[in-house]
């Protein structure tokens, strides 16, 4: 934790404007940046960095995973085979921790005059260490940004990570509403304008999503998760996106990569046959079916072809101009996703609406993912008996196409979807985790270095 320390505290001090070539003296202060940070200035950098780390290459990782999509050429084959790269690591976990601290130093430092400001980077914080838990188990938190004073933090166990994202989230529920704001947010958050009443509904959408990582759990409660969603996000009105534009700081990541690394990672087979191909009505989106006139193709299992498919317009990959769009915003929390898991906790409780729920979670999944253009009905036929916590796994990784961590954590915690095991891969499992970033490994004798079929504790 060394190295990110000092670099966390690098970004914050920029964050701060304290550009300054020469301390006190005017001659060497850049007039352009500011000597104080407000909460605008620091929400919206936050915000930046959340989306990136949420299109990063842990969740590319985590797509490859769980067959959304396949490796074929660069540092993508790794994953493919089941042997992600340590020194890869250290980018993807110091991408969250400087977002993290930042979050912190937002509510720390205006919180109490701008309570709003500190619900939405408690939120922030919320879905960026969810990330990190997801995909590394045990990660610091308590001891994580104190700066000098510990640069080798210890490891908050998953079970208390998770409690600390529920103690943020409820946080950020009463900050939201309260109303006592010297600044309140605007067009510096861009992801919601300031709506105060959007936030919270993302804030209890979140909370159930992390209460259901409990599933395996004796404290686990479907009820509860039901409580929170009928709180939440209750249409695709709702949603909450990472918001792209043109600018290098603002592009959508998914096609960024695909710019700078095309090829590398491919469609999958998996998925498409999982969809009926063209019989679903996302699968023109989620892939670019025209070079191979109207039809998905994608690498098979144990394959590495690349004369397939390649990312859609969906996420921000080719359209039938042949062109990507670094503007294409990405759903983060959506209605779909608040609905398969109510469908899911339906399903956990015997409740015999449970496929009802299915069908529209189906069905927002698509509206969403098509902009409106089709509703879904032709594939949303789920009845009472063919309802179950399987199903609604099944579905819901066809839908988490830009959410595959989502996948991923569902995948570990029931064994759902069914997916069979590379043949070439270097491991007779799908990885359970990732491997501890190697900065850490080597600079914080407190980092634990679990193997890579140790399950994270929600999967125990």
């Amino acid at each position: 934790m060394k190295n990110i320390l000092f670099k966390t505290t690098a970004i914050a001090l920029l964050l701060t404007g304290m550009n300054s070539c020469k301390k006190g003296d005017d001659l060497y202060v850049n007039p352009s940046a500011p000597l104080t940070a407000t909460p605008a200035s620091m929400l919206s950098g936050i915000e930046v960095g959340t989306f990136s780390n949420l299109e990063s290459g842990t969740v590319r990782i985590a797509s490859i995973f769980m067959q959304n999509n396949s490796g074929v050429a660069g540092q993508m084959v790794q994953p493919e085979q089941y042997q992600p790269i340590e020194s890869d690591m250290d980018n993807y976990w110091n991408g969250i921790y400087p977002v993290m601290l930042n979050c912190k130093l937002l509510a720390d430092n205006f919180g109490a005059a701008d309570p709003n400001y500190r619900g939405i980077a408690r939120i922030l914080m919320a879905m960026n260490l969810g990330l990190a838990t997801d995909m590394w188990g045990d990660v610091p938190y308590s001891e994580a940004f104190k700066g000098s004073e510990n640069l080798t933090p210890h490891y908050d166990t998953q079970k208390d990570v998770l409690n600390s994202i529920q103690t943020l989230l409820d946080g950020a529920i009463v900050d939201l509403a309260n109303t006592a704001n010297n600044v309140s947010p605007g067009a510096d958050d861009f992801i919601f304008k300031g709506n105060t009443a959007a936030w919270i509904k993302t804030a209890h959408t979140l909370k159930a999503r992390y209460l259901m990582r409990l599933s395996k759990k004796g404290n686990f409660s479907a009820a509860t998760i039901l409580t929170e969603l009928s709180l939440g996000i209750s249409s695709n009105a709702d949603n909450c996106y990472a918001i792209h534009g043109t600018a290098a700081s603002a592009t959508n990541q998914w096609a960024s990569f695909l710019n700078q690394r095309y090829g590398y990672m491919v469609a999958s087979q998996t998925l498409i046959d999982s969809m009926g191909n063209m019989n679903d009505p996302r699968t023109p989106y989620y892939f670019d079916t025209t070079f191979f006139g109207n039809v998905a193709v994608g690498n098979m299992l144990g394959g590495s072809d690349p004369a397939t498919s390649s990312l859609g317009p969906y996420l921000g990959g080719f359209d039938n101009t042949g062109t990507t769009n670094q503007s294409k915003s990405i759903a983060l929390v959506s209605y779909a996703e608040a609905l398969f898991l109510e469908a899911e906790a339906k399903a956990r409780l015997g409740n015999v609406t449970a496929f009802t729920t299915l069908n529209d979670a189906i069905k927002a999944s698509v509206s969403e993912v098509t902009m409106g253009t089709n509703t879904g009905t032709t594939i949303a036929t789920y009845t009472a008996l063919t309802t179950s916590v399987h199903t609604v796994i099944l579905e819901k990784w066809k839908s988490m196409f830009a959410n595959p961590v989502e996948s991923y954590s569902d995948y570990r915690r029931t064994g759902f979807p069914v997916l069979m095991i590379n043949p070439i891969g270097l491991l007779t499992y799908i990885p359970k985790r990732l491997p501890t970033p190697q900065q850490e490994r080597t600079t914080n004798s407190n980092a634990p270095t679990p193997g890579l079929d140790v399950p994270v504790w929600y999967a125990q």
